[in-house]
This record gives C-alpha cells, structure tokens and sequence, in this order.
C-alpha cells in the first residue's frame, strides 16, 4: 500500500509543480503582453500626435505663412507682417518641417521673379511715357518763353504766365516720376549759388509764394548735383506747402555743419502720427528699394522721389517735429562737402532781400537765377521777375496759390518792349507799337 501511495503522492507533487510552472509562465507572458500593449497604445499615441503636430503645421502654413507672404508681397513690405515662424520648432529637422520650407522658399522665389518682371514691365511702360510727356512739357515751356519774348501784349503776357508756371510744376512732377524708373532728372547745369538751386525749387512748385528763403551761404554747387537738388528741395517744399494751412508760410533755412550743407524746411502744418513718421523715414533710407509697384492706390510719387534722389546722389533728408521754427515738421535736406564749391572770385556773390508776409516785393538786381536770362529783377520772395527796374504793388487778399495779377501782364509787355527795342532784329513792328 505504502508503495502505491508513494508514487501517487509524487505525481501529485509532479503535477502541482507543473502547474505552478505553467501558471507563473503564463503570468510572466501575460505581463510581457500587458507590456507590449502599453508600448504599442503610446506607439499609437505618439503617431497620432505626430499626425496632429503635421496636420496642424500644414495648416499654419496655408492660413498664416502663405497669406503672410503674400500679404507682404501686395503692400511693397520686405517681410511678413506677424508671425512667419514655424507653429511647432520640433518639426523644422523633420523632413515634413523641410518639406514646408521647401514650399515657402517656392513661393518666395516665384513672387520675387513676378515682381521683378511687373517692376520692369512698369519701369519701361511709365518711362516711355514721361520721357515723351517731358518732351512736350519742354516744347511748351520753350514756346510759351518765346511768346512771353516776342509779344508785349499785356493782357497775353497776364494769360501767359499762370501757363509758364503750370508747365514748370508739369515738368516737375515728370521729372520725379521719371526718377522713379531710373531717369535722369533732365537737365544738365554749371556750377550754380546754392541760393539759385533753392530758389529754382520753389519756382517750380503751386504755391511759391508762400515760401521764404534766408540768406544763403556763399557756396556753389557742383553741376552734377544742380538739378537733382533743385528737383528735391522743389518736392520737399511743396509737401510741406500743402501740408499746412495757406495762411502761412513755409521757412528756408540754411545750416553749416563740419561734412555738409544742412537745407532745413519748416512747415506751420499738424505734424506727423509716429506710425506716418516711422514708415517715412524707413522710405528715406531704402531709397534704392523704391519700387513702382510698391506706390500704393493712389500711388505717392514725391516722398519716394526724394528718397531715390537721395540714394542715386549721396544726399540726406531727415524728418523731425521738435526743431521746427512754426510748429510743424522740418524736412532737413544735408549736401555732402565734396559736392559744395567756392563761389568764384569774379562772380558777385547772391544776394537775398529781407522781407515781411505783408510788405510789398521790392526790386532787386541779383545774380540769375538757375534757367533764366540774365538781368532779371529778383522779388522779396526769393523769385525771379521778368520786368525792369520798377515797384509793383501786389492786390491784398490774394491767395498764395492764385497766379499772378494784372500788373504783371503790363510789367511783361515793358520789360518785352525794352528788349525788343535794343535788338534790331525784334524790333516791335507798328502793330504791336500800337496794340
């Protein structure tokens, strides 16, 4: 019996151990595949938030970069407005980070190739077509000069000369234009008083006689630069002309610093918002980057013509709203010294007229100012008259802007007759003896 049990007692213990055994294996694989479950759920886990960082990425890039870029490439900006940076940094070494910037480097190029050939496309358009509208601006200047030369009509003389001066602010306002595309201003000068250049500026502007010009320095400029400055300084004052009430006047005054010339423009108008005054002078300093296409609707054509002039000739123009002597903003123009020359031992040096707002122009002989004939009389305002030697009075209440009153046709008609009469080849005929 013993020996029956014995062996029945170890299968028991053989049967128990195996049990044991195959329960603590399955234990052991059943964690291992808890284990691998685990991993495979946060396998999942970061495959679909890497799935959500992409998907969010992609969207990033259609509503945020791409309209950015395109944004910028609309408004002339040279970068995005806002944030142009990837949404998750984690992804930029990823080759889906890669592939995004692929696609913005796409997009950029390609705009950059567009705008480059609008830009040209406009260039040669526009400077087509102010180099012939300069043509017939120069044409009608020269033969409204001979009219004013030949007849002494003073009633023609007084239509004439609102016409003369119409067509200087024309070929202004083509010269900036033609700036802008990579023209030459359009005339070519000698060396010239620094005080003509100033006032051949303001000859060419609506409401000259609102500007008063100081006594200049004695300096010349290098003809080079003539044109180019007087086109300049001609722009500046007519901003601040019209940027301010009509009642007052707009101050000229000079600065003489250790490297340059300082031309300071003041103005009695409100003034400029930070945000205004921020964007100009970023303009002043990226004068090469001025483009066509980037002017805007309406398009504004004197500011980035004075920052093309300025970038193209080495000038400096600066503005600022704390040293204006009325109140408004000063526009300081700054000349570099190699462009400055001493004025010449036998040339007599300019002179200017002290005046008042309500005082009459007195006459004075002066050197010529830049464009005109030699011996014309000079007004208190700093302006060229073609009349002889006589006291005009003015009307009262005359706005600055209007063109000139009656005696100037009659001022006209003496000053064509005086010539005439000492030139043998145009000499009056008797029907204009008696008209």
């Amino acid at each position: 019996m013993n020996l029956i049990q014995d062996p029945l007692v170890l299968a028991l213990i053989v049967a128990l151990a195996i049990t044991v055994f195959v329960a603590f294996r399955m234990r052991s694989a059943a964690a291992r595949s808890a284990r691998t479950a685990d991993m495979a759920k946060e396998e999942c886990a970061r495959a679909n938030r890497a799935v959500e960082l992409r998907d969010e990425e992609a969207r990033h890039l259609a509503d945020r970069l791409l309209p950015g870029l395109l944004s910028a490439w609309r408004s002339g900006a040279q970068q995005a407005e806002g944030d142009v940076r990837p949404l998750h940094p984690s992804l930029v070494q990823t080759s889906t980070g890669q592939a995004f910037q692929a696609v913005l480097d796409q997009v950029t190029g390609l705009m950059s190739e567009a705008e480059a050939r609008a830009e040209g496309a406009a260039k040669a358009a526009v400077q087509a077509t102010t180099r012939s509208l300069q043509d017939l601006g120069y044409e009608l200047q020269a033969e409204v000069t001979a009219m004013i030369t030949k007849f002494d009509d003073e009633t023609l003389l007084q239509r004439l000369m609102p016409v003369d001066h119409l067509a200087s602010q024309l070929t202004r306002r083509l010269q900036v234009v033609g700036v802008l595309t990579g023209m030459w201003p359009g005339r070519q000068h000698s060396n010239a008083p620094v005080l003509d250049v100033a006032r051949a500026g303001v000859s060419r502007i609506r409401d000259y006689q609102r500007i008063r010009v100081a006594p200049s320095l004695p300096y010349y400029l290098d003809g080079r630069a003539v044109e180019p400055l007087a086109l300049l300084l001609g722009e500046l004052m007519d901003n601040a002309a019209r940027h301010s009430a009509p009642s007052t006047q707009v101050e000229v005054t000079w600065h003489d610093f250790h490297n340059c010339l300082g031309i300071a423009i003041h103005d009695a108008g409100p003034g400029m918002t930070p945000e205004v005054q921020q964007r100009v002078e970023r303009l002043l300093l990226d004068g090469e980057n001025v483009r066509l296409t980037g002017l805007g609707n309406p398009a504004m054509f004197g500011l980035p013509g004075v920052a093309a002039l300025c970038a193209r000739y080495g000038f400096r123009v600066g503005l600022d709203q704390q040293h204006s002597l009325a109140g408004g903003c000063r526009a300081m123009v700054l000349v570099p010294r190699t462009m400055l020359l001493e004025a010449p031992a036998e040339a007599p040096e300019p002179r200017h007229a002290a005046s008042t707002p309500d005082a009459g122009p007195t006459v004075h002989r002066t050197t010529p100012t830049l464009g005109e004939s030699p011996g014309y009389d000079l007004a208190a305002d700093g302006l060229p008259q073609r009349r002889r030697g006589e006291h005009l009075p003015t009307v009262p209440g005359t706005p600055a802007s209007q063109p000139p009153t009656a005696p100037m046709g009659k001022a006209m008609a003496a000053f064509s007759r005086g010539i005439r009469s000492t030139n043998p080849h145009t000499a009056p005929t008797p029907e204009e003896t008696t008209s």
